[in-house]
């Protein structure tokens, strides 16, 4: 009687690893592009989103409210009248991308009413990632209050992305 052998030969084995190897190749510089994206992306909507707790902060507490980039790449919220910390992000939380305001200020402050205080303002912040072939992302910040992130990238007119 003869027995059936179970499993896999070594040359079987080998071709397997090699296949997976080669694609694993082929696909390592596609996925760290996707995951530079993603953490652009991220960063953004970070900041975006503290933008508009600042704001939030200020007509809850009916008192100025100031969200400011730290020199290192983190951020922080701060109540103007007791200095106070709000809220804050330190450089490790957006390591991988790199966030720079298109101006010289570094900070803009919301009033009680939601508005952004009239005097010299961050008006546009850029976020970038060092890796080659990623996405940009810049969030404006309007005198009303409004924060709107966007793709400067995006070229077609009708794109609601298009900054």
């Amino acid at each position: 009687m003869l027995r059936r052998a179970r499993g896999m030969t070594l040359v079987e084995l080998l071709v397997v690893m090699a296949i997976a190897a080669i694609g694993t190749k082929l696909a390592a510089p596609g996925i760290a592009q996707l995951l530079a994206n993603y953490k652009v992306r991220g960063v953004a909507e970070a900041i975006v989103s503290g933008l508009n707790f600042a704001r939030g902060e200020a007509a809850r507490r009916n008192s100025p409210v100031s969200f400011a980039l730290a020199t290192d790449g983190g951020w922080t919220i701060q109540q103007v009248s007791t200095s106070s910390t709000l809220l804050s992000r330190s450089a490790a939380d957006l390591a991988g991308a790199t966030v720079a305001s298109s101006s010289s200020a570094t900070s803009v402050t919301f009033v009680a009413t939601g508005l952004v205080q009239s005097g010299t303002q961050m008006t546009q912040v850029n976020i970038s990632s060092p890796a080659s072939n990623t996405q940009t992302r810049r969030i404006n910040i309007f005198g009303g209050g409004l924060i709107r992130m966007c793709d400067p990238g995006v070229t077609t007119a009708s794109d609601p992305r298009k900054c």
